[in-house]
């Protein structure tokens, strides 16, 4: 392809970082050049950023060069890099990220800061924190590149200022001071990382692959995710951290004083927004704070949170997924039912608000429409609420019609799969429900219809009629009904039955017979619920 016109401001920094790309470049085989893009932000040095529109109002200039065709891509620090990109344009590529750091510049000693200077509500609050104890330090304003900034210190306007470590390492300065402590200064989302953000096509795709760190991208991927979640923008002081994928993040108030920060490792994308979720949900005060005191309103801070219906599997830790696990520890209410087990049920959270809807012998401890509603006033409320369903959620778990309440108040939802007991119980003693000699088809039903039916949806003749393995879940109440109708319906009365009870459970129990005799074993030995009825010659295969 022909030479790569790539956008950059005109300062000197953003010149060194943009010449780091075309040296990459070239080390690959192809030509750039720089254009240097004016832009307004640089010409106003005399507010806060938040006050002008924020880093994003640097980056959207340079967008409309490319979108316009005066240049084919551009050179940003990431942290620069608004949430919300034009159509046609992506981040390309995330170089392997600088010392993500901040740095506290200063000519004298630490006994002589009086004054430091900082544009960043960041910075700002988490300096006031650090300082806490020392009455005689101020911290002020500050606007301008890093070069003015370096400028107004050596001038003795501000005895230190506070950069990222990351300007001084591309630029070379070597200036007397040191890095802040990063489990007191959290660094800013997307610090100490260029990225490139060009036209989306093919050529420019392949020329910039080679320069895309994955690490770094994945990294920064979650910090901005998180971000995003969060909310707030420059009226909120907010630190974001994330360094091969630990999270440390924290939102404080604007003069320091109070903070409230998570930590987890995240395994993903959907990981990083339930840490989102999470934050803004403990620092929604904060928030909301920080916005009125800068003069906008506090409504937006006020977001859903997020539903998550999780299958638990069919019973013990053992066989909860991971996901699952994620999302439990990550929860702030836990909406549980009985078949989760003792075991799950015994390892949820401390900290989460648990409310037990199950259902036992019969007595709902909260109906149907009442627990729907209860999710959407949790819901409603913020946070990460996770509805606790045993097995999977939408396998006779009722999670479909929860999700359909849910979508209807417009609150996120999403289910998390769960390993099934119609699979997993009749497997754990050894009962395949498919077969290559036996049955080439299962089928699940319910032995449980809604009560409100006037007629039942299953078709018996069908059911009866069908070859290979027949599973009921909810089925021991009605269990003598359920074979006379199969029978009625054609099947034959020696056909194989095992009906287990409590599965992967201390007091698990396998009893077997046929449909002909199965109602008068199940009345003897005193069948009770919860279990999973197995129909068909795949129960042959049952050893003691």
């Amino acid at each position: 392809m022909s030479k790569i016109r790539i956008g950059t401001r005109g300062s000197k920094l953003a010149l060194a970082q943009t010449e780091k790309v075309i040296g990459l470049l070239a080390e690959n085989g192809i030509e750039a050049e720089y254009v240097i893009i004016k832009t307004t932000g640089d010409n106003i040095t005399d507010r806060g950023l938040h006050q002008i529109g924020g880093f994003g109002m640097f980056v959207r200039e340079l967008d409309n060069a490319i979108l316009r065709g005066e240049i084919d891509c551009a050179v940003h620090s990431m942290k620069d890099i608004p949430a919300e990109r034009p159509k046609g344009l992506l981040t390309i590529a995330v170089l392997k990220r600088d010392p993500p750091y901040d740095y506290l510049v200063m000519n004298g000693t630490m006994e002589d800061l009086l004054v430091i200077g900082t544009s960043s509500l960041r910075r700002k609050a988490q300096l006031l924190r650090y300082y806490a104890n020392c009455s005689g330090i101020r911290v002020e304003m500050l606007r301008g590149n890093l070069d003015t900034r370096l400028a107004k210190l050596d001038d003795g306007l501000y005895d230190g200022i506070v950069v990222a470590e990351a300007g001084l390492k591309r630029l070379d300065y070597k200036r007397n001071g040191f890095r802040m402590p990063a489990d007191m200064f959290v660094p800013a989302a997307n610090q100490g990382t260029v990225a490139v953000v060009s036209r989306d096509t093919p050529e420019l795709r392949a020329a910039f692959a080679p320069l895309n760190d994955p690490q770094s991208a994945l990294d920064c991927a979650i910090e901005r995710i998180v971000m995003e979640e969060v909310g707030g923008g420059c009226f909120t002081p907010m630190g974001i951290f994330c360094e091969n994928q630990h999270l440390t993040a924290e939102v404080l108030s604007l003069d320091g004083t109070r903070a409230e920060r998570i930590t987890a490792d995240v395994m993903d994308l959907e990981g990083a927004k339930i840490a989102g979720i999470k934050l803004r949900t403990v620092a929604a005060e904060l928030i909301a704070e920080a916005k009125l005191a800068l003069g906008e309103s506090a409504g937006p801070a006020k977001k859903s949170g997020k539903v998550y219906l999780v299958g638990s599997g069919p019973g013990g830790l053992g066989l909860l997924t991971f996901r699952a696990r994620e999302v439990i520890d990550s929860a702030d209410v836990i909406m549980y039912d009985q078949l989760p087990g003792d075991e799950i049920i015994a390892s949820l959270p401390a900290r989460a608000e648990k409310i037990d809807v199950g259902k036992y012998g019969g007595h709902h401890t909260m109906k149907q429409e009442d627990i729907e509603k209860l999710l959407v006033e949790k819901a409603q409320a913020g946070g990460i609420i996770v509805r606790l369903k045993g097995g999977d959620p939408f396998l006779f778990g009722r999670g479909g019609e929860e999700m359909e309440v849910l979508r209807e108040h417009n609150i996120p939802c999403e289910a998390i799969p769960g390993v099934t007991s119609g699979i997993a119980v009749p497997e754990c003693v050894g009962i395949p429900v498919t077969h290559r000699d036996f049955a080439s088809q299962v089928t699940f039903v319910t032995g449980h219809e809604n009560p409100e039916k006037e007629v039942s949806s299953i078709d018996w003749k069908w059911l009866a009629g069908s070859p290979g393995t027949i599973v009921i879940y909810m089925g021991v109440k009605n269990l003598g009904r359920i074979a006379e109708l199969l029978i009625e319906n054609g099947r034959d009365p020696q056909t194989k039955i095992a009906v287990i009870e409590s599965g992967f459970r201390p007091d698990q129990r396998v009893t077997c017979a046929t449909l002909a005799d199965i109602g008068e074993v199940g009345a003897r030995v005193g069948l009770k619920p919860p279990a999973i009825i197995v129909i068909g010659e795949v129960v042959g295969l049952y050893k003691e």
